[in-house]
């Protein structure tokens, strides 16, 4: 059976390196938990999983649950969270050479301080977006922070169904172009023309778990086939780090 435990072993020996060898790259201080980790008699968590692939050169779902996905069911469902939006974000944008992040498919990068406003959020029970329509780099003025995602935008935010992570008067920076994550904020558009920002939970048997961090607001489950697109919220910014122009910097 190809557990965990076995591909660790078997990427771990690929690579020339001990148990020691392993501990060290993940910054462990001890072989022991690789040991364990090999045996089975001990299971990473998210964060060292982290560590593992990183230090294996993989990817993270295909360390924890092997290239044909068989094992995932088995996961708690952060771990299952994060195997699915990174298959996902991998499917729609391919992988980045030296990092394995999502990457755009467009030339360029967002200059530093320059994020482009292109809209407001209205965020009611039925939240909608204005003025998406924007050419990248324009828009209402612009946030004065970085972004190395050349597709970067930024929304401003009004209502308060985000409450109180999210105020009225507020910017949200959106970075369409980036993995997100279990308990990551997204920005969510359906087919039908429905928008909000939520928790993104997990995405499993084709349906999305969505929940508010206002407790007055129910979670939300959506069918795959019905979202338009789901963006990674990437900030949350005060009113303060907008300017009008982008030689306001």
């Amino acid at each position: 059976m190809n557990t965990l435990g076995l591909r660790i072993k078997k990427l771990r020996k690929a690579k020339g390196m001990t148990q020691e060898d392993l501990a060290h790259a993940c910054q462990w201080e001890s072989q022991s938990r690789i040991g364990n980790y090999e045996r089975g008699t001990r299971q990473p968590n998210l964060q060292d999983l982290e560590k593992l692939a990183t230090a294996l050169d993989v990817t993270l779902p295909d360390l924890v649950t092997g290239r044909d996905r068989s094992e995932l069911e088995t996961l708690p469902d952060a771990i299952q969270g994060r195997v699915r939006s990174e298959d996902r974000s991998v499917q729609n944008f391919g992988r980045s050479k030296d990092h394995g992040q999502p990457v755009s498919s467009n030339a360029g990068w967002a200059r530093e301080g320059r994020v482009p406003v292109v809209g407001n959020a209205q965020l009611g029970n039925e939240g909608y977006f204005e003025a998406l329509d924007f050419p990248p780099g324009h828009g209402d003025g612009y946030l004065n922070i970085h972004s190395d995602d050349p597709d970067a935008y930024g929304l401003r935010v009004t209502g308060d169904s985000m409450l109180p992570r999210i105020k009225n008067g507020e910017f949200v920076l959106v970075e369409p172009n980036k993995s997100f994550y279990s308990g990551d904020e997204v920005m969510v558009r359906t087919i039908t023309g429905r928008t909000m920002i939520k928790e993104f939970i997990y995405l499993r048997d084709g349906m999305y778990r969505l929940d508010s961090v206002n407790a007055e607001h129910n979670s939300i489950h959506i069918a795959e086939s019905d979202v338009l697109e789901i963006h990674l919220v990437g900030g949350i910014l005060k009113s303060s780090r907008f300017l009008h122009s982008a030689n306001d910097i």
